[in-house]
């Protein structure tokens, strides 16, 4: 039992060094053209998770997923707050809809996204079935937020608090 506290202690330690590192370059983003972030994100993100990764090994789905889920729903979500403002490519903008009830509901001003009905799993897992499922569960403050790199904070912080 104490092998899986020590375990899941670990992927938190981990998790949460891979956001403070990410924070920390996201505050000199903006003085090193795009090829330098990428490769300083990804050699330093990937160090962290390389680190030791051979202790992950029997490792609980759980804990692995916490490693990958938050990150790939926060990627998912940024690419979504930009289509959402329009300042995403002209083929994700147009992959989410506003809700629009039909009659007045409280839930008309949640700027809540359309979830299109499908009925394969692979259907669910599409940017505009994907995107506008994550997007409706988060709280109504986040989805306000007006500028990307408040909603970046707000979402990481979010994140943290389900994780956690």
């Amino acid at each position: 039992m104490s092998e899986h506290i020590d375990m899941k202690k670990q992927v938190s330690q981990t998790i949460s060094a891979c956001s403070f590192y990410l924070r920390n370059i996201n505050h000199i983003s903006r003085f090193l053209p795009r090829p330098t972030k990428e490769r300083v994100v990804n050699a330093i993100i990937t160090s962290l998770l390389d680190y030791c990764n051979s202790l992950l090994c029997g490792t609980s789905a759980v804990n692995i997923a916490r490693l990958l889920v938050c990150r790939v729903d926060f990627k998912l979500l940024v690419f979504t707050y930009k289509a959402v403002h329009n300042d995403a490519p002209v083929y994700l903008c147009e992959l989410v809809c506003p809700y629009q009830p039909t009659r007045t509901l409280r839930s008309a001003n949640n700027n809540m996204l359309q979830v299109k009905r499908t009925r394969t799993k692979a259907g669910a897992g599409s940017f505009a079935v994907a995107a506008a499922s994550i997007w409706n569960n988060l709280p109504t403050v986040i989805k306000t937020c007006d500028n990307l790199t408040g909603f970046k904070h707000l979402l990481n912080t979010h994140f943290f608090r389900i994780a956690y």
